[in-house]
């Protein structure tokens, strides 16, 4: 990307708050039915990402967007703090590739990455209106809820360096201060300088009981 044209984006993120239409948001339910002992799953929604102007600008300048979630699982204690029990932990990538105009969605679980491409904006968008369904479930009996958290950053070309090392198995390696072109360090100054979109969000689902099966 020119350096003058990552200017007239950076001077963009300083536009009023009131001219963006949505903000990004995390949407938590507890899918149905029940289980037999009463137990649901969560089911993770990150709604109108395409939407919020922020993060629109930052995929159309071709700056991939990273979703880091953490799912936590909680026993209410009526009287006591919560107890936390566990927690488990996933990401995604979403970038668009200008050459291929395509977007690429990289989602990285404990099992290994999923990779899917989508050829417009539009089936980008039907595929994120889907929620995610997570298989993880409390353990014993009580009453259970789910809190769920997401960061939202843009990723630098290091980053992205990481990434791809990492998916092609091969090991992480220490940065490089002196590694990068002139065009690669300006842009990387430009992004610290204007300080790229970033969103934390959480929210805690409803409760649910389990109850000991005979």
């Amino acid at each position: 990307m020119r350096p003058a044209c990552l200017l007239a984006f950076v001077l963009g993120l300083a536009a009023p708050a009131a001219a963006q239409t949505a903000r990004v948001e995390l949407v938590v339910r507890l899918a149905p039915p029940a289980l037999p002992d009463g137990a649901r799953r969560a089911q993770v929604q990150v709604r109108d990402l395409l939407a919020d102007r922020r993060w629109a600008d930052a995929l159309d300048q071709a700056f991939p967007i990273r979703l880091s979630y953490r799912l936590e699982i909680w026993r209410s204690r009526e009287g006591w703090i919560d107890e936390f029990q566990r927690a488990t932990e996933w990401s995604a990538v979403i970038q668009r590739e200008p050459l291929q105009d395509q977007y690429r969605v990289t989602q990285i679980f404990l099992s290994g990455p999923i990779e899917s491409r989508f050829n417009t904006r539009d089936e980008l968008a039907r595929w994120m209106g889907v929620p995610n369904e997570i298989d993880a479930l409390p353990q014993g009996t009580g009453t259970f809820y789910y809190n769920v958290k997401v960061k939202l950053s843009a990723l630098s070309a290091e980053d992205m360096d990481e990434l791809e090392r990492f998916l092609a198995g091969q090991p992480a390696t220490p940065p490089n201060p002196g590694r990068g072109s002139i065009g690669q360090r300006v842009r990387e100054f430009l992004l610290r300088v204007a300080g790229m979109p970033s969103d934390e969000l959480e929210v805690k689902s409803s409760s649910f009981r389990i109850e000991r099966r005979e």
